[in-house]
């Protein structure tokens, strides 16, 4: 439990860290959505819980995993690298 709580705060940093780069910074994101995942996962069995949740949880994890590679492939054709800050893309 320990262990992914400790991941899950190295995963936060990783995504401070690599602001610039948008793939470093997916990738750090997935890193973050799998440790949520299986904290959430230990949790529940610990506590006997319905894991119907996790559906749900994933089906979310998989469509920001798609977005974020659309709008990576749509920085790249456009101005040729992902070596691009993430405030640029909140005024786009």
């Amino acid at each position: 439990m320990m262990l992914n709580m400790m991941n899950f705060f190295i995963s936060c940093l990783m995504t401070s860290f690599f602001y610039k780069h948008i793939l470093l910074t997916l990738l750090s994101l997935e890193f973050l959505m799998i440790n949520l995942f299986l904290t959430m996962y230990n949790i529940f069995n610990l506590m006997n819980f319905n894991f119907f949740f996790f559906n749900m949880f994933l089906k979310v994890k998989i469509c920001e995993g798609i977005m974020g590679l659309t709008i990576l492939i749509y920085l790249i054709r456009n101005s040729g690298n992902d070596y691009s800050l993430l405030l640029k893309l909140i005024k786009w």
